[in-house]
This record gives structure tokens, sequence and C-alpha cells, in this order.
């Protein structure tokens, strides 16, 4: 086809413009949006509920779904649940999926297991009635292989996790869901699944970064020796999977064998040991002979600084270190700002040395951080990262036992649309990667899978802290398995590159943030609706589409 160049401009120019105008038509039409699905009957036994939903056994009053609609991009993992609740009892039950034709489209049935907790504030939102009740929350998943006993109106969720290969047909796949009891068939439903088409690339939009013991792996597991590194590697892989990237590289970053991790594109980071110089030296040669690699690196030698001499061990730190490495990244969470000797802020303070600007997540608030007389003379943390950023540094949050609510966080017992709105925060405050602190802490407990009071030292009414993934051996499974909230910080981070993807297409970031503010418009004010959420999720998903067209 013959190319004019006023016509190759012409199209240049005008296609940002029309995809941010059927952006804002998409975004006028969404408060009359529709879920696809159909309304249980007063006497279902099996319907469906989303992703985000904490569906607890004394759920009984189901307002879910009889069928569901599931939409995902190419190349993406996305969830659904099913839950049956049956008047009488049922001993040896099962949930299966068929599809009569599903092209590169795959789903698989998860148990989920229960955790007790104890309902408690201050860092929960629980009502007066419920201060100190006993409950059971699911966390837990792993595969659905054996029967199951239920009692009668026991709520039993399970979850189903659906992946669209990169060839996947687009277009829509059924599938049947079929619940027996033994060789009967006692209940099923349809959950369909719409594949737009468009694909997501293998790296995430945004970095996530989490530490991953080898302790914790082999103390659980009883591994032992060359057992220890073999299951590292799987728990390695499979965080990665989930779009979280293990502090520490299953080897060394001298050791050859860790240059197809460095390189493998679904590795957003990775902490390069602080040693001695002719260590650095050599570090930072091999680093520099791959640009990847050098991007995805980071240094992170001390957390949280909490006072004036820390700050400037850190500063002083991060000079030696840049003086052998340059172009080295740093990181240093924080969640404190003292004034410091020079009079600056410990902020202002670090400008030129930390390159990554990792705040605890209610610090973007600024009467979390600042002191009076600090609030009084500085802009807000939140518009002096974002210049960090314009300057070509990084924004990162974190969260760890705290904040509580009203801030979000990534506890057992929390709602769990309130995980996956993290990222759409991110998004929100212009920040680019995440870190949470541990992946497997499970030092200060007997069992996972009994107990997620992680650091009841620190605080006993805090449940999960550090910990998102379980010992797999505990159910027969080879490597770890995953939890309602780490499948929704996959989630997440898959929404947050949906927003960067539209930008890179035209888009403007006022108009999507804009879309953002429907969610959450503030740190402390977000929607509790998950029909809200994937009515939104689903407009970005057609608006990419579209503009893939």
């Amino acid at each position: 086809m013959r190319k004019s160049r006023s016509n190759g401009q012409s199209h240049k120019s005008h296609a940002p413009a029309r995809a941010l105008a059927l952006f804002l038509v998409l975004l006028s039409a969404l408060s009359s949006a529709a879920l696809s699905g159909c309304a249980p009957g007063k006497e279902v036994n099996m319907w469906f509920e989303h992703s985000t939903k904490k569906i607890l056994r004394e759920y009984t009053d189901p307002d879910g779904r009889a069928e569901y609609r599931l939409c995902l991009a190419k190349n993406e993992y996305e969830g659904c649940q099913v839950a049956v609740n049956f008047p009488v009892r049922r001993e040896a039950l099962t949930v299966s999926l068929s599809a009569a034709e599903a092209e590169g489209v795959t789903a698989e049935v998860y148990r989920e297991h229960f955790l007790p907790v104890t309902m408690s504030s201050p860092f929960l939102a629980v009502d007066s009635s419920e201060e100190g009740r006993y409950r059971e929350y699911p966390d837990a998943i792993y595969p659905h292989t054996e029967p199951f006993s239920l009692a009668p109106w026991t709520t039993e969720p399970l979850y189903i996790l659906v992946h669209a290969s990169k060839d996947a047909k687009a277009g829509d796949h059924k599938f049947t869901v079929l619940v027996k009891d033994g060789e009967e068939t006692v209940s099923e439903g349809v959950l369909y699944v719409h594949v737009w088409d468009f694909a997501l690339g293998d790296a995430p939009a945004m970095a996530a970064v989490s530490d991953l013991s080898a302790g914790s792996i082999a103390a659980k597991s009883g591994a032992e020796g060359e057992e220890v590194q073999r299951l590292y590697n799987k728990y390695y892989d499979f965080l990665v999977e989930h779009h979280v990237s293990p502090y520490s590289l299953p080897y060394d970053v001298l050791d050859e064998r860790a240059d197809e991790y460095m390189s493998d594109p679904r590795v957003t980071g990775f902490r390069v040991n602080y040693g001695s110089d002719d260590y650095l030296r050599a570090v930072g040669e091999k680093l520099s002979s791959n640009p990847e690699w050098m991007k995805k690196a980071y240094f992170y030698f001390l957390d949280e600084p909490s006072n004036e001499y820390s700050y400037m061990d850190l500063v002083s730190k991060c000079a030696h270190l840049l003086e052998i490495i340059p172009e080295a990244r740093i990181v240093s969470p924080f969640f404190v700002d003292p004034d410091m000797y020079t009079g600056e802020d410990a902020v202002e303070y670090c400008f030129g040395s930390v390159n990554i600007w990792c705040a605890k997540l209610f610090c973007f608030d600024s009467d979390n951080i600042y002191s009076e007389a600090q609030r009084k003379r500085l802009a807000p943390l939140r518009d002096r990262l974002l210049d960090r950023r314009k300057l070509g540094e990084e924004v990162w949050t974190y969260v760890c036992w705290e904040p509580g609510e009203p801030y979000l966080n990534l506890y057992v017992n929390m709602e769990g649309i309130l995980h996956r709105l993290i990222f759409w925060q991110n998004y929100l405050l212009g920040a680019n990667g995440f870190l949470y602190w541990s992946s497997n802490y499970w030092s200060g407990i007997k069992d996972p899978w009994t107990d997620m009071a992680t650091v009841n030292w620190l605080s006993s009414y805090v449940y999960g802290d550090g910990s998102l993934i379980y010992n797999g051996n505990k159910v027969g499974v080879d490597g770890a398995c995953s939890s309602l909230r780490l499948e929704l910080v996959r989630d997440g981070i898959d929404d947050y590159t949906y927003m960067s993807m539209l930008e890179e297409r035209g888009v403007g970031r006022e108009a999507i943030v804009n879309v953002v503010s429907k969610l959450t418009p503030s740190l402390t004010e977000y929607t509790r609706d998950d029909d809200l959420l994937y009515k939104v999720r689903i407009m970005l998903g057609e608006m990419l589409e579209s503009t893939s067209r």
C-alpha cells in the first residue's frame, strides 16, 4: 500500500487523540456498566464470586453468580472463585472443569485453606461486636486433587486459576464446572473466559521485590544440603511467576549460573551484596557488560534509618559505593525524616546518594512523616519524590506490619480487594515499585498452615505479615503453595501494567488517574465494591484491545 509522508504524520498525530477520546467514552459509561452473569436462585448450592472476596465458611446468603465471565489478556493469569453449600452432609465432593474447546486457555481448581485469627483493632477496622472474636479466614491455596467432605449449611470456597498463553485464541472460551459427590453430579455452572486480543509482556511494568529465606524453606521442609538449593530455586521461580522478584538470586551475581536469572525479563530486580572493594569492582565490571543487568541490580545495605546518625551512615556508605560503581542503584526503605545537622531534612540530605526512594505507604500522606515544623517549610513528600522520578530516579512503596487501616496492607483478615488496590495506589502516587520485606518469614511460628501470627513478638493482632507463600510439602507439593493474597498481588501488578500500556498508546496519565480515582481517590479513600473494580478493569482491557487494533 502506498503511503504519503503527510498521511504518516496525520496518523502519528491523531492516534493518541483517538485513543483518549475512546477512553473517555468508556469512562462515561462506567457508572452504567454491568458484569455478565446471573444471580443464583434461593435454592442454589454452587455460585461464583470474584477473586477479591474472602469467603467465610458461615457465609450462607450468596449474592454471587450462577455463571461467571472472566476476562484476561494473552500471557496473563486471572482468578475467580466457586463456592458450594448444601443442606445435607456431603462425603466425597469434587469440583472439576471441562472445556469443549479452549485453545491456549487452561483452568485449574485449588482448595482454600482456612487459618484462625482473632479480630482485633487498632490495625484492623473492627466493629465493636467483632473485637476479640475468633474467626477463620481463607488464605493458602493448594491443588484440588482429593475429594472432601462438607457439613450441612457450611460454605466451602475453591479458587479457579485461569491462564491464557501467549498464543491463546482471542475471543470466548466456555468451561463447564461440575460438582460431584462421588459419581453423582450435584451441581454445575458455566465459566465463560474471554481472552482479549492483546498480550502482556513477560516483564511487568513495575518492580516488586521481597526477601525469600532459604533457612525458612529448609526448616519447614526438612531439607538439607543440595536439596535446600533445589527447593530455593523452585520457590524463586514460583515467586517470579507471580511478579515478585526475591531479593537474592539463587546464585551470587559473580557466579555464571546467575546470568540466566538476571537476563530473565520476568525478574524485575535483585539485591547485590555489599562486599569488599575488590568484590564490588568485579560486580560493577560484570553488571556493566549488560545494561539490563545494571538496570535490575540494586544495593540494600541499610533498612529503615531512624535517626540522624543512621542517615549519616547511609550517605557515607552510598558515597563509597558510588565511587566504585557510579551507576549503582541504592534503596533504603524509610518512614522517619529527622532534621540533619546540615539544616536539611533527611530526604534532602540523601539527594545524590539514594536513588530508589522507598517510603512506607502511609508516608505519602506527609502528616505521617513530617514534624509540625517540617510541614510548614517542606513540600509534601509525594511531590518531592515525584520530582526525583522526573530526574530519572525511582519511587517505590512498601508495607510491613504497618500501616493498618485506614491504609492498605496484606493482612490475612483484611478484605481481598484492598490487597489489589495497593497497586492502583502505586499508579496514583506515580510510584513504579513495591517492596515487601519477606515472602516466607516463618521463624517465629511453628507451622504456617496453622498459625499466621508471624510477628507475634511485635504485634499479636497482625496476621500474615512477611509471609505470602506456604511450604508445599505440607500438602504434597514439591515447592511453594500460593495464597489468596499473593494471587491478588500478581493481579494488581497486571492492573498497573494495563495502565502503563495505555500511557504508551497515547492515553494521558491524567485521564488514567481519573479512572483510578473512581476506585481510590486517596490513600485512605477506596472502594470495597468488588463489582466496581472488575467493571473498571474490563474497561481498561477493552480500551487496550481497541488500541491494539
